[in-house]
């Protein structure tokens, strides 16, 4: 299980200035234990190649993966410098994922549909130029407002470098292979039994309300992730000892 923190836990503290980019990675490292982070565009105060570098060699000297970037837009009409944008920092970043959600239906759904198909699919060319993969989740007022909605735009797209980004127990997300989502976004309140039998090939982004006390509650969420996971496994663990052969005595 490898768990990703998104950084609009922590979208006080990096608006108001009271935690920078580098404390964030730091903290995320030291007192959560995450396996890497998720990085909102909007959370950079620079995003020329120097710092972006930087970042990314903080974030590696620390044990952490850059893992993505979130950038709302990315499919809107007329974002296409914004979508050059993110994916140069993207690439600068080392992220694996950027994670965006899909436009508004507007007043001629059908239009917006076939729009949108175009621009992931003009996404999807610019992505893989970029070694990097668009991931989707589905968001209510949307045109993916739920999973089936984002798995029907994205069939009509045709692209494997633009792929749903389901809620990690979205009833229908298939714990086996076949599926090859990259990740699966998780929140503190979601039941880790239900979780871990789908967490063990994709990313889990761990996205936590932007309270008061964001630290406490990405921690206590993590913390329930890595122990239910311990338990899983001790217990498969017994089950093959249990279900062992036993050599027979006196042989």
């Amino acid at each position: 299980m490898r768990i990703a923190v998104s950084s609009s836990t922590f979208r006080r503290p990096l608006a108001a200035g009271d935690l920078t980019q580098l404390e964030w990675l730091e903290r995320c490292a030291s007192e959560l234990d995450a396996d890497g982070v998720l990085a909102d565009v909007i959370d950079f105060p620079r995003t020329d190649s120097e710092y972006t570098a930087q970042l990314r060699k903080v974030a590696v000297d620390l044990g952490l993966v850059p893992f993505g970037l979130d950038a709302a837009g990315l499919f809107e009409p007329g974002a296409a410098e914004a979508r050059e944008r993110t994916l140069a920092l993207a690439t600068g970043f080392g992220a694996l994922v950027v994670r965006s959600g899909l436009p508004a239906p507007g007043d001629v759904p059908p239009a917006s549909f076939v729009e949108t198909v175009a621009t992931a699919k003009m996404l999807g060319r610019a992505a893989k130029a970029a070694n990097v993969t668009l991931v989707v989740p589905a968001a209510a007022g949307t045109l993916g407002d739920d999973l089936d909605a984002v798995k029907r735009l994205l069939k009509d797209a045709d692209s494997a470098w633009v792929r749903p980004c389901p809620r990690a127990t979205d009833d229908d997300v298939d714990p086996g292979p076949r599926h090859h989502y990259p990740a699966l976004s998780v929140t503190p309140d979601d039941d880790p039994a239900l979780v871990l039998p789908r967490a063990e090939r994709p990313w889990l982004i761990l996205d936590a309300p932007a309270g008061d006390r964001p630290w406490e509650t990405a921690a206590a969420a993590i913390a329930a992730l890595r122990n239910a996971s311990a338990e899983r496994r001790l217990g498969r663990s017994a089950s093959a000892e249990w279900t062992r052969p036993q050599r027979p005595s006196g042989t």
